[in-house]
């Protein structure tokens, strides 16, 4: 039975918040961006296109580093979807991002998930009554819905149009990583995960945070502040490659359900959450994920409880299906956000 960690209502404000935590890594989000990419018409491409032209970051991020073999329109539209993750603050200490706040001030950390609550049962009572989420906090569901709204205003600026283009590409993939979808309490969590980002496991045989192992899952970016040409043109590759074997693979009955039935962001969220409650908080057995709690700077122990390898299976074999299911949606998104 997967279905062990209680689902709590109530929202509450979390003393912690994943100010820095990511959804898939800069390879994933490209790989959904590239299946939606060729779900659209020349049309469509084109006419996102001239809209990303008036991107306050066309030249410096959007259009750089394009290798020879790739066509910019390509280039362009598939790297929309890694921007807002680029304009996340890469200060350290008291040294300041050299990019400078004409940068960082696109950043928006809450945007980027929202905390739904799973609640181990064997603490429930000592959460009973609490909140654990601030009603008012916003957060990915509704910057989804805004961002998309900005982009069918007739009256919105073309370059606000250009912007939410980019965050419509991000969040649509981050709104599919299960653990951007939750946050975990229990006697060793009682301010919550943070998204997994503070439960320490050894997956794999290496220690990692359970946030940071989803991020991976289909790809590794170990440095995504690296803005070389050379790394740049290297994840890319990456993330044609990943594409080009997913669109191979084959939806089941019920993943094509899935499409057919849910439609809309509440419901894309809701998918996620049931799957950090089944697959991402759960061993394959349906018994609790056992982990550590660990500091947000701090490293995670070698004795960090192990996933074991039917755990990793699963949670590689969920994540695939989670990029396809995210390419289609985004794709049929941006159909009807550019017929309007």
């Amino acid at each position: 039975m997967k279905h062990w960690v209680v689902f709590v209502v109530a929202f509450v404000a979390p003393a912690w918040r994943p100010a820095s935590a990511q959804a898939w890594n800069s390879i994933g989000h490209m790989a959904v961006a590239k299946l939606a990419y060729d779900r659209l018409s020349d049309g469509q491409k084109t006419k996102l296109f001239a809209m990303l032209r008036s991107h306050p970051h066309f030249d410096k991020f959007l259009a750089a580093g394009r290798p020879d073999e790739i066509s910019e329109v390509e280039w362009v539209i598939v790297r929309t979807s890694v921007w807002p993750d680029w304009v996340r603050p890469r200060s350290k200490g008291k040294k300041k991002d050299p990019r400078g706040a004409e940068v960082t001030r696109y950043h928006r950390s809450e945007d980027h998930y929202v905390n739904i609550p799973l609640i181990d049962p064997k603490d429930a009572d000592s959460f009973a009554g609490k909140t654990l989420v601030d009603p008012d906090l916003t957060n990915i569901l509704d910057a989804l819905k805004q961002r998309s709204n900005e982009v069918r205003t007739k009256t919105m600026a073309d370059v606000d149009k250009a912007v939410a283009v980019c965050w419509i590409f991000h969040l649509v993939g981050d709104i599919h990583q299960p653990l951007h979808n939750v946050a975990y309490f229990s006697r060793e969590f009682r301010k919550g995960d943070m998204g997994g980002n503070l439960f320490g496991v050894r997956a794999a045989g290496q220690p990692v945070r359970l946030h940071s192992y989803w991020d991976n899952l289909l790809g590794d970016d170990p440095n995504y502040a690296d803005d070389s040409a050379e790394h740049q043109a290297r994840i890319y590759r990456e993330a044609l490659a990943m594409a080009a074997r997913l669109r191979t693979r084959q939806l089941t009955d019920a993943e094509q359900g899935l499409l057919d039935k849910n439609t809309t962001i509440a419901s894309w969220s809701q998918e996620s959450y049931e799957l950090a409650k089944t697959v991402g908080y759960a061993k394959a057995d349906g018994t609790p994920l056992p982990g550590i709690w660990v500091p947000f700077n701090g490293k995670v122990p070698d004795k960090a409880p192990d996933a074991g390898a039917d755990y990793v299976k699963t949670a590689r074999a969920t994540a695939e299906v989670r990029i396809v299911l995210a390419g289609h949606r985004l794709a049929e998104r941006m159909k009807t956000l550019l017929a309007k």
